[in-house]
């Protein structure tokens, strides 16, 4: 039996960011999410900006689900009616990772208080692989990567690949 613990994988992943203001250039959450990943020595196979529409946000799973073995979105996951990526992601996904949003609540909840309830970051399973829904914030897109994605991607990935 493999332990999920002991057996790394090489991950590679891509990054979104969903939104209407936001281009590579001012991109903060986008750059720091890149940034870090970099620094774990895991490769970044893909990296774009999307608007806060449901069909270019299923185009960009779908696209970076085939070339990557994680997908990480940055943006949308609040509650204005322009935040859409987790109605998105869910339209297309085969499973709901649960657990992701309530460990994200959590810890979210440490640093941001009662507003942490004002998103709605979560995970699916799309194609058998990994989707990461994070906030658009550079601290709350880093605070799921760091903090919840990161320790687990291999054993997601293990339990995936079953």
């Amino acid at each position: 039996m493999i332990d999920h613990k002991v057996h790394s994988f090489r991950i590679s992943f891509s990054i979104v960011t969903c939104s209407s203001t936001r281009t590579p250039e001012n991109d903060d959450s986008g750059k720091s999410l890149k940034e870090y990943l970099g620094k774990m020595g895991m490769p970044v196979t893909e990296y774009m900006v999307v608007k806060d529409d449901l069909k270019e946000i299923r185009g960009a799973v779908r696209k970076c689900v085939a070339i990557s073995d994680a997908v990480v979105l940055t943006g949308g996951t609040g509650i204005s009616k322009y935040d859409v990526t987790v109605q998105a992601v869910s339209a297309i996904a085969q499973k709901e990772i649960r657990g992701f949003a309530v460990q994200f609540q959590i810890l979210s909840h440490r640093t941001a208080g009662t507003a942490a309830m004002l998103s709605s970051a979560s995970a699916f399973v799309v194609d058998g692989k990994p989707v990461f829904c994070l906030p658009g914030s550079p601290d709350g897109a880093l605070l799921g990567l760091r903090d919840l994605i990161i320790p687990e991607i291999n054993h997601i990935t293990y339990e995936l690949s079953k």
